[in-house]
Protein backbone atom coordinates (compact mmCIF):
# COMPACT_ATOMS: atom_id res chain seq x y z
CA UNK A 1 0.00 0.00 0.00
CA UNK A 2 1.28 3.19 -1.30
CA UNK A 3 1.60 6.24 1.81
CA UNK A 4 -0.38 8.99 1.27
CA UNK A 5 1.62 12.31 0.40
CA UNK A 6 -0.13 15.87 1.20
CA UNK A 7 0.49 18.29 -1.61
CA UNK A 8 1.48 22.15 -0.62
CA UNK A 9 -2.25 22.82 -0.58
CA UNK A 10 -3.34 20.49 2.05
CA UNK A 11 -0.42 21.81 3.73
CA UNK A 12 -0.59 25.73 3.93
CA UNK A 13 -3.63 26.58 5.65
CA UNK A 14 -5.91 28.77 3.57
CA UNK A 15 -6.98 32.56 4.94
CA UNK A 16 -10.16 33.32 6.83
CA UNK A 17 -11.23 37.36 5.92
CA UNK A 18 -13.15 39.63 8.38
CA UNK A 19 -15.13 42.59 7.87
CA UNK A 20 -16.45 44.69 9.78
CA UNK A 21 -19.72 46.80 9.53
CA UNK A 22 -20.92 49.69 12.32
CA UNK A 23 -24.07 51.31 11.52
CA UNK A 24 -23.14 55.52 11.59
CA UNK A 25 -27.04 57.06 10.81
CA UNK A 26 -29.94 56.71 8.17
CA UNK A 27 -28.44 54.43 5.56
CA UNK A 28 -24.93 54.63 5.97
CA UNK A 29 -22.37 52.49 7.88
CA UNK A 30 -18.49 52.08 8.25
CA UNK A 31 -16.71 49.10 6.92
CA UNK A 32 -13.15 48.02 8.82
CA UNK A 33 -10.74 45.22 8.32
CA UNK A 34 -7.15 44.25 9.74
CA UNK A 35 -5.63 47.65 9.58
CA UNK A 36 -6.81 49.04 6.41
CA UNK A 37 -8.59 52.68 6.17
CA UNK A 38 -11.97 52.89 7.47
CA UNK A 39 -14.14 52.55 4.99
CA UNK A 40 -17.57 54.26 4.71
CA UNK A 41 -20.57 52.41 3.04
CA UNK A 42 -24.23 53.08 2.49
CA UNK A 43 -26.90 52.15 0.20
CA UNK A 44 -26.36 53.49 -3.31
CA UNK A 45 -28.38 56.41 -4.70
CA UNK A 46 -30.66 54.44 -6.46
CA UNK A 47 -31.99 53.10 -3.78
CA UNK A 48 -32.37 56.30 -1.49
CA UNK A 49 -28.69 56.26 -0.33
CA UNK A 50 -26.47 59.20 -0.24
CA UNK A 51 -24.25 60.54 -2.98
CA UNK A 52 -20.63 60.04 -2.77
CA UNK A 53 -20.41 56.73 -0.43
CA UNK A 54 -19.18 53.17 -2.10
CA UNK A 55 -22.22 50.61 -1.95
CA UNK A 56 -21.93 46.77 -0.96
CA UNK A 57 -23.26 46.54 -4.82
CA UNK A 58 -19.86 49.16 -5.82
CA UNK A 59 -17.74 47.16 -3.66
CA UNK A 60 -18.89 43.59 -5.07
CA UNK A 61 -18.52 44.14 -8.86
CA UNK A 62 -15.29 46.08 -7.56
CA UNK A 63 -14.01 43.36 -5.78
CA UNK A 64 -14.50 40.73 -9.07
CA UNK A 65 -12.30 43.28 -10.69
CA UNK A 66 -9.97 43.57 -8.18
CA UNK A 67 -9.74 39.63 -7.68
CA UNK A 68 -9.12 39.23 -11.34
CA UNK A 69 -6.42 41.71 -11.30
CA UNK A 70 -4.51 40.17 -8.57
CA UNK A 71 -5.10 36.63 -10.77
CA UNK A 72 -3.85 38.15 -13.62
CA UNK A 73 -0.65 39.64 -11.81
CA UNK A 74 -0.01 35.98 -10.53
CA UNK A 75 0.24 34.84 -13.64
CA UNK A 76 2.05 37.63 -15.23
CA UNK A 77 4.95 37.16 -13.00
CA UNK A 78 4.82 33.53 -12.96
CA UNK A 79 5.14 33.22 -16.61
CA UNK A 80 7.54 36.68 -16.44
CA UNK A 81 5.43 38.71 -18.30
CA UNK A 82 6.37 42.82 -18.10
CA UNK A 83 3.99 44.82 -17.78
CA UNK A 84 3.51 48.57 -18.84
CA UNK A 85 -0.29 49.28 -17.95
CA UNK A 86 -2.82 47.05 -16.68
CA UNK A 87 -6.95 48.79 -15.83
CA UNK A 88 -10.64 47.44 -15.76
CA UNK A 89 -14.13 48.64 -16.25
CA UNK A 90 -16.19 46.62 -14.25
CA UNK A 91 -20.12 46.96 -14.93
CA UNK A 92 -22.11 45.16 -12.63
CA UNK A 93 -25.99 44.56 -14.14
CA UNK A 94 -28.82 43.85 -11.65
CA UNK A 95 -32.01 42.80 -12.67
CA UNK A 96 -35.42 41.60 -11.59
CA UNK A 97 -35.68 37.57 -10.63
CA UNK A 98 -38.59 35.41 -9.55
CA UNK A 99 -35.90 35.17 -6.47
CA UNK A 100 -35.30 39.07 -6.43
CA UNK A 101 -33.63 41.71 -7.47
CA UNK A 102 -30.39 39.74 -7.98
CA UNK A 103 -26.69 40.46 -10.03
CA UNK A 104 -27.36 39.31 -13.50
CA UNK A 105 -23.98 39.36 -15.20
CA UNK A 106 -21.03 41.51 -14.32
CA UNK A 107 -18.55 42.35 -17.56
CA UNK A 108 -15.12 42.75 -16.83
CA UNK A 109 -13.09 44.92 -19.39
CA UNK A 110 -9.27 44.34 -18.64
CA UNK A 111 -6.44 46.41 -20.80
CA UNK A 112 -3.02 45.52 -20.50
CA UNK A 113 0.06 46.94 -22.11
CA UNK A 114 3.28 45.24 -22.52
CA UNK A 115 6.58 46.99 -23.73
CA UNK A 116 6.46 45.34 -27.18
CA UNK A 117 5.31 43.20 -29.38
CA UNK A 118 7.71 40.90 -28.66
CA UNK A 119 6.19 40.66 -25.10
CA UNK A 120 3.07 40.49 -26.70
CA UNK A 121 3.53 37.75 -28.74
CA UNK A 122 4.86 35.75 -25.70
CA UNK A 123 2.14 36.59 -23.69
CA UNK A 124 -0.40 35.63 -26.11
CA UNK A 125 -0.20 31.54 -26.29
CA UNK A 126 -0.25 31.74 -22.08
CA UNK A 127 -4.09 31.90 -22.29
CA UNK A 128 -4.42 34.32 -19.37
CA UNK A 129 -7.57 34.97 -19.95
CA UNK A 130 -8.83 31.58 -19.39
CA UNK A 131 -6.31 31.20 -16.47
CA UNK A 132 -7.61 34.23 -14.89
CA UNK A 133 -11.30 32.88 -15.39
CA UNK A 134 -10.50 30.36 -14.25
CA UNK A 135 -8.94 30.81 -10.83
CA UNK A 136 -9.82 33.94 -9.42
CA UNK A 137 -11.77 32.79 -6.27
CA UNK A 138 -14.36 35.75 -6.41
CA UNK A 139 -15.84 35.29 -9.92
CA UNK A 140 -15.74 32.15 -9.75
CA UNK A 141 -17.69 32.10 -6.49
CA UNK A 142 -20.88 33.82 -7.70
CA UNK A 143 -24.24 32.93 -9.20
CA UNK A 144 -24.30 35.02 -12.03
CA UNK A 145 -21.79 34.98 -15.29
CA UNK A 146 -18.48 37.36 -15.24
CA UNK A 147 -17.60 38.21 -19.24
CA UNK A 148 -13.84 38.88 -19.18
CA UNK A 149 -12.35 40.50 -22.21
CA UNK A 150 -8.99 40.96 -22.10
CA UNK A 151 -6.77 43.90 -24.31
CA UNK A 152 -3.27 42.55 -24.50
CA UNK A 153 -1.05 46.06 -26.68
CA UNK A 154 2.26 46.45 -26.99
CA UNK A 155 3.45 49.95 -25.66
CA UNK A 156 5.95 51.66 -27.57
CA UNK A 157 9.24 49.46 -26.77
CA UNK A 158 12.32 50.69 -24.70
CA UNK A 159 13.76 52.17 -28.22
CA UNK A 160 11.03 54.54 -29.38
CA UNK A 161 10.61 56.12 -25.46
CA UNK A 162 13.72 57.13 -24.92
Amino acid sequence: MKAQTQTAEQETPMPDFTVNLAWDKDKEGTLTARKNPRLPVATPPDFGGPQGVWSAEELFVASVGSCLMSTFLYFADRFDVPLEAYSTVSTGRMGKTPGGLRFTSIDVTIRVTVPDEEARERAAPLRLKEKIEKYCPVSTALNCPVRVTLDLAAGAGPAARR
